[in-house]
């Protein structure tokens, strides 16, 4: 009988690697590791089950990108910026997917066809119901029921899957500055491995247009995160490769009597990620005691539903210290916040 201990799915992971509760508070079971979570899903399972933590990662990597669409001036140095801190974000998870409904999947593997049928009820998305659904059926070639798998339980219940990123801004050069995000390779417990890196370049529109009462720019942003599974899984190397980008024009204006900037913005983004493990069952022919193992490699590709956002929020300058709140309406409404030291 083949059990699934797949408590743990990529994004998941991505979330948890990046300042969200602990996972193992979803269920009272042993939590797998991360191949070995994604050793026992089949693609069609896993694509419905992970896309609403797609969206939500998707709108999360794409926040926070800017303070203020000011371009130079904004530190204590006149026309020379820098600016280390930390942007907290949270996708609102009102609107996601919270269940799904999957009749059952063909799985090619080295020893021929598996066919996994899956219960006719609605099945939880990572954002669904925490009870585990009941098993599916593994059936080989000719039909007969070779073993069965424990269905995955929702792991989050939470109006807001939140992320926290570091970034680092300087500039400018000819009214351009740019903007790093930076995660090296962290290695999690037992659940393999996540870096993150992320490019941010923008230019000023307000130093072409003489005595302009706000300060206009606009903004390009590329973004690159991956997961890697831990050295003594099945599936030891990269597992999730995810990256988009992002274009904005953004706006702001500063109240003169005090440190205080409203700004605001259009963005129009991309965020989709590439998807390759190996399958593993162990299954045993009816009436006979051996079991075998097989496998399967299997990829899919998702993109996130945020295409397009519109965002509003202010930001307060003490000394040297920066602190900003925005929030953005887009198919997964986001707010951020920032705290930083700007010189």
């Amino acid at each position: 009988m083949h059990t699934l201990q797949a408590r743990l799915l990529p994004f998941l992971i991505a979330l948890a690697a990046l300042l969200v509760a602990p996972p193992s508070q979803a269920q009272d079971r042993d939590v797998d590791e991360l191949g070995g979570a994604l050793s026992g899903i089949g693609q069609q399972y896993a694509d419905n089950y992970t896309q609403p933590i797609t969206d939500a990662l998707g709108a999360n990597l794409n926040a926070g990108l800017f303070r203020t669409a000011e371009v130079g001036g904004e530190g204590v140095i006149p026309v020379i910026d820098l600016y280390v801190g930390v942007a907290g974000m949270g996708a609102l998870t009102s609107g996601s997917k919270t269940a799904f409904r999957l009749s059952g999947e063909d799985i090619p593997t080295d020893d021929g066809t598996l066919t996994i049928t899956y219960p006719d009820e609605d099945l939880p998305t990572v954002f669904g119901e925490e009870n585990s659904p009941r098993n599916a059926t593994i059936l080989d070639e000719n039909g007969q029921e070779v073993g069965d798998v424990e269905l995955p339980p929702g792991l989050l219940d939470t109006p807001i899957a939140p992320l926290a990123i570091p970034q680092i801004g300087a500039g400018t050069v000819f009214g351009t500055d740019a903007q790093v995000r930076f995660l090296p390779e962290t290695s999690i417990s037992d659940y393999g491995s996540v870096s993150l890196f992320g490019l941010s370049v923008r230019h000023s529109i307000s130093q072409y247009i003489p005595l302009s009462p706000v300060n206009l720019a606009v903004q390009g942003t590329w973004q690159s995160l991956s997961l890697s599974g831990s050295d003594d899984s099945i599936n030891s190397g990269e597992i999730v490769d995810a990256s988009g980008w992002a274009l904005n024009a953004q706006v702001s204006k500063s109240v003169p009597v005090a440190p205080i900037t409203f700004y605001g913005g259009l963005q129009y983004e991309q965020f989709g990620v590439d998807v390759g493990y190996t399958f593993e069952a162990t299954t045993n022919q009816r009436g006979n005691s051996q079991t075998s193992t097989t496998t399967s490699t299997v990829s899919f590709e998702q993109d996130a539903s945020n295409n397009v956002r519109a965002l509003a929020g202010v930001s307060v300058t003490l000394a040297v210290i920066q602190l900003n709140v925005d929030y953005a309406l887009a198919h997964n409404n986001t707010v951020s916040a920032g705290v930083g030291i700007t010189l």
